[in-house]
């Protein structure tokens, strides 16, 4: 299973989780900064505490990775979560 299938099925199942995490390693048709929004809600979501006590908005990072995830990685495919 290729890993844009792999990221397509955990985003179908709600596992946002897992689609950040195999998505935020993706370089090719994803630019510098969706990248990173993508690794920072992956690593919001996974440590929280600590992204809270250096006092970024853990909600709205986990929110904008998201929205980068439909938008580059699940456009087009017509899959909703």
């Amino acid at each position: 299973m290729k890993k844009t299938d792999q990221v397509l099925a955990a985003y179908r199942s709600g596992d946002m989780k897992t689609a950040l995490r195999i998505a935020k390693g993706f370089n090719i048709g994803i630019t510098r900064e969706d990248s990173h929004d993508m690794s920072m809600a992956y690593e919001c979501m996974v440590h929280p505490e600590f992204y809270r006590s250096l006092g970024r908005d853990v909600d709205g990072t986990i929110a904008k990775g998201v929205e980068v995830l439909e938008c580059t990685v699940c456009a087009g495919c017509n899959v909703s979560p």
